[in-house]
């Protein structure tokens, strides 16, 4: 069976979460509330099964009624109609087609616009050909820009660029669309390079043709605030090209001034500057990663830019990134990091020449096979254990110096048979036991994990590296996954909670003789059992998580940082640090788009491996003795580091949750914070005391202490 491609990872992992994390924190709530009172704590019970309502309507007639609202422009109704006839198993493949049509348009039109997502990528799933139709693309985009996430439009827009075999008046008015948000976000230089690469991947003049038409007939209709960015962004430079003398007539027949490009600001001056003295970086990339797809070779080596001609011999690499399907859009990032980092070598006079082998291609290994010797290094694959393995039995690593962005080489022999350029799980847990023992103080510590065999693998990662740093492990309880309802179960037997526990403000819980939790969880899950563990009284205590916490942050719209005043989370990115920051400029003055952790990767990677200069008939221990010295690296992601056997360490940042996402942490208010809850706790038990005393003690004596 042929896997569609589908544009954003259609219905994600984190989308599947994300979906299903309201109503787990609602059955926290309701757990938390059914025992607020006194009542004896008792394992929940499974809930009977539910009665399944009679069907009153065929499916023909459910058709009908929709049709009927949808005619009328009742949209709320047709909405909850075609999503009931969805439901049915005996819908042919037209019908269902034009149920997720007309339940995408009514979820729209009703601003219910998850729903509509989710029907539009359902439809693409279900049918492929609907993407070379501008219908489903013209919904889509008014739907992401509705849900108001741009990081989506940014990933619908890598995929567009991917994908060359769709139509292109298809691409070219996606183009369009693109290049007015990007306008109307300010970002006039992104606008106009978009146009500009459409423009020279028409296929034929009569598309060319087209396209300036349509566009010139587009610019009358745009605000004069957009209309002035754009004209910021060209001056008066071009006048013979595309979009520019549009762009330039447009402003001459609204009485807008043109200036030179010198005359501008030199955030607008310098991006055009450095595409044209590089031959313009983000077309060539672009043509590359389209070749690479659709072509049974990989794609010619990118030519070094001119600026980087007169030096000396040039570093060739070689990226196995998926450029096609479900992860297209991520391998597009790392790909574009990779050229912002040759072009920035380029001016500081270094040759570097990438090729790009799409690794979702069937002969992808026979490609990187035929590559020539002097392509001595390889990055990637990109987060597929197996293809690494496959490459191992090929024997290709003996050729080639090969760094996997991968956590782990599985059975591999790293610094052996090849590299890591990736945060690995060992690196995440070392962060947070650095912070819990060095940082904060505790020296006792516990987990919580599923027993399944991510949560397994992490926790036992986590007691090895607390072992080895002196703490001690005063507790450990392991859950089945997906079953929310045995949580808080959970958290009473790690915590050692009495059988029985009766709640009673008067009686509080004995102190836990641990300080400190690692939860190995999605960021949902997370936050469940941390409202359980406040209902134990553990608000003093330190809730730590993975890199799935990060992600699922990264993500949310909104946090509820009630219960995580005291955590952390470890990641291998954060734009604001010097790093990212300086990336992000780098990034703006190529008008490559906004940096993330893919960018990054793809950036540092092909930095270090220029700056390690690996020739053929190399050998492990000259790649090792190489990585060993190269340690003074300004990365934009966290900073890497090799011992002299060639193993990676990455030195995570530490985040904890806010309400708008997530800060990296602060160590010193992190361990005053924890300080004072466990002072709280302290008091309230003292006060818990002296007030049994006073009881035992009869009438006479008096308690008036107050405890917070």
């Amino acid at each position: 069976m042929t896997r569609i491609p589908r544009p954003l990872g259609v219905r994600s992992l984190e989308g599947i979460r994300a979906a299903l994390q309201a109503p787990l924190l609602a059955l926290g709530l309701l757990l938390a509330l059914g025992l607020a009172g006194c009542v004896e704590f008792t394992l929940p019970t499974p809930s009977q099964p539910a009665i399944e309502t009679p069907q009153v309507q065929t499916s023909e007639d459910l058709a009908r009624e929709a049709e009927g609202f949808w005619t009328a422009g009742n949209f709320p109704l047709s909405e909850l109609l075609y999503s009931r006839l969805l439901e049915r198993d005996d819908l042919d493949a037209a019908g269902k087609a034009q149920a997720l049509d007309r339940l995408a348009v009514s979820a729209l039109k009703s601003r219910h616009y998850f729903q509509a997502k989710q029907a539009l990528d359902r439809r693409a799933a279900a049918d492929h050909g609907v993407l070379a139709t501008w219908e489903w693309h013209d919904l889509y985009l008014k739907t992401l820009g509705a849900l108001d996430r741009p990081d989506l439009l940014e990933n619908h827009q890598a995929w567009l660029a991917a994908h060359t075999e769709l139509p292109f008046p298809v691409r070219a008015r996606a183009t369009m669309e693109f290049s007015e948000i990007y306008a109307r976000g300010g970002d006039g230089l992104r606008a106009v390079t978009l146009l500009a690469q459409a423009h020279r991947q028409a296929p034929d003049r009569a598309a060319k043709a087209a396209l300036e038409a349509d566009y010139a007939a587009r610019l009358r209709d745009l605000p004069q605030t957009d209309v002035l960015v754009l004209v910021r962004a060209v001056g008066t430079s071009g006048a013979n090209l595309f979009p520019h003398a549009l762009i330039q007539r447009e402003a001459v027949r609204r009485g807008l001034p043109l200036r030179p490009l010198s005359q501008t600001p030199p955030a607008l001056a310098s991006p055009l500057a450095a595409a044209d003295r590089t031959n313009g970086p983000a077309p060539v990339l672009l043509a590359q990663a389209a070749k690479a797809m659709t072509s049974d070779q990989p794609a010619a080596l990118l030519p070094a830019p001119a600026a980087a001609q007169s030096a000396g011999g040039p570093a060739r690499i070689a990226l196995a990134l998926p450029l096609s399907g479900r992860f297209a859009a991520t391998g597009q990032k790392v790909l574009r990091g990779a050229a912002a980092a040759q072009t920035e070598l380029a001016i500081q006079g270094r040759v570097v020449e990438i090729t790009a082998v799409n690794a979702e291609a069937a002969d992808w290994r026979r490609q990187l096979a035929a590559l020539p010797a002097s392509v001595a290094v390889v990055g990637g694959p990109l987060m597929n254990p197996e293809a690494l393995r496959a490459l191992g039995a090929d024997g290709a690593l003996s050729r080639r110096a090969t760094f996997a962005f991968l956590p782990s080489l599985g059975a591999l022999q790293e610094g052996r048979q090849a590299w890591r350029f990736y945060p690995s799980s060992r690196d995440q847990v070392r962060a947070l036991v650095n912070l819990t023992a060095d940082a904060v103080g505790i020296r006792s510590v516990a987990v919580l994990a599923p027993r399944n065999a991510y949560g397994q693998h992490m926790a036992e990662l986590f007691q090895a590296e607390a072992k080895a740093k002196g703490l001690r492990l005063a507790s450990s309880e392991y859950y089945p996954p997906d079953h929310p309802r045995w949580l808080l179960a959970s958290v009473s037997r790690l915590l050692k909670i009495p059988e029985g526990f009766r709640r009673n403000k008067n009686t509080p819980l004995p102190m836990p003789d641990f300080g400190a939790v690692f939860m190995p969880e999605d960021w949902g899950q997370a936050e469940l059992l941390a409202s359980n563990f406040h209902f134990f009284e553990g608000q003093h205590l330190l809730f730590l998580g993975t890199d799935l916490w990060s992600v699922g942050l990264d993500n949310a719209r909104e946090v509820d940082d009630t219960y995580f005043q005291q955590a952390a989370c470890p990641g291998a990115w954060w734009p604001e640090t010097p790093g990212g920051r300086a990336l992000q400029e780098v990034m703006n003055e190529q008008a490559l788009g906004q940096a993330d952790f893919w960018v990054a990767l793809g950036y540092d990677f092909v930095r270090l491996a220029a700056r390690l200069d690996i020739q053929p008939g190399w050998t492990p221990a000259q790649v090792n003795a190489a990585l060993a010295a190269a340690q003074n690296l300004d990365y934009s992601m966290a900073p890497m580091n090799w011992d002299a056997q060639g193993l990676a360490r990455q030195s995570l940042y530490l985040f904890t949750p806010r309400k708008d996402g997530k800060a990296l942490v602060d160590p010193d208010a992190l361990r005053q914070s924890v300080a004072r809850a466990k002072e709280r706790r302290e008091k309230r038990l003292a006060y818990s005391r002296e007030l049994q005393k006073t009881k035992k003690a009869g009438p006479s004596g008096s308690l008036t202490k107050d405890v917070q």
